[in-house]
């Protein structure tokens, strides 16, 4: 399956604001779940992406280094070298800001890892439903990769 992460709309099949019931039926049950009042976090074979939701639908869609064929833009993200997968999405967002490991470009719906500084098998990125990042912002600080 591809995984065309498309800004504030979803990554693939999964769109954001599914329930858990129309994720199940793209890409099957989940295994193990976190769960809490407000929020839903679940697991499947470590080739198919973490899906968060909360009461409304899906929120989160992140997918790790074992997830084949994750692209933005025509970019696929883990067959090129981190750095320059961090330029083109801070030249994509029009920056880049950090905090604690989280690399966030707001503007276009993602947050990575450090891809710079960690091996390609920790490598991460996930997609984020528009303004679910908003509160958390002031927390960040620029960041350049150039």
């Amino acid at each position: 399956m591809e995984w065309e992460i498309f800004p504030f709309s979803g990554v693939g099949p999964i769109k954001f604001g599914m329930t858990p019931k129309e994720v199940e039926a793209i890409i099957g049950r989940a295994d193990p779940f976190d769960q809490d009042i407000d929020y839903i976090r679940e697991y499947r074979d470590i080739d198919l992406p973490i899906i968060s939701y909360d009461k409304i639908g899906v929120t989160e869609i992140e997918a790790f280094y074992d997830v084949k064929r994750v692209i933005f833009k025509s970019r696929m993200i883990f067959e090129e070298p981190g750095r320059s997968i961090l330029q083109f999405l801070e030249q994509e967002n029009g920056g880049a800001v950090h905090n604690v490991g989280v690399v966030l470009f707001n503007n276009i719906g993602i947050t990575t890892g450090r891809l710079d500084q960690s091996t390609p098998g920790d490598w991460s990125i996930t997609a984020f439903s528009q303004g679910l990042w908003d509160d958390r912002i002031s927390r960040f600080k620029k960041i350049t990769f150039f």
